[in-house]
């Protein structure tokens, strides 16, 4: 089973999205960048998907220093808000961008 990194400040979104996903998934979760960036040191994760806006950073920095040191893991940015900007500036890392609001939310995740 794959083992896939949620990160997201909105503890109940946090709840509510690794229900769905545990079928599918072995969940780890974090609730900002470094509790990620702690978890991605202590554990291996085939992908991540992370909140753009959290209290302690967003998840365009997380992928981008993930990048800096060389960590290629499939990684889907989310935000409330479907920005033209930011999704164009998570392709240039080779990641995926979508709304929290998008239909098909939990088959993007998948596809990771």
């Amino acid at each position: 089973m794959k083992r896939l990194l949620l990160v997201d400040d909105n503890m109940e979104f946090l709840e509510l999205l690794s229900g769905v996903l545990k079928r599918h998934f072995h969940i780890y979760t974090a609730a900002g960048v470094q509790e990620a960036l702690r978890v991605i040191e202590a554990a291996t994760v085939d992908a991540i998907c992370s909140d753009f806006n959290m209290r302690d950073g967003t998840g365009l920095e997380l992928l981008e220093q993930l990048r800096s040191k060389g960590a290629q893991i499939p990684f889907l940015l989310m935000s409330g808000d479907n920005d033209f900007h930011l999704a164009n500036m998570v392709r240039g890392y080779g990641a995926a961008f979508a709304c929290k609001t998008d239909w098909d939310l939990v088959d993007k995740i998948k596809q990771l």
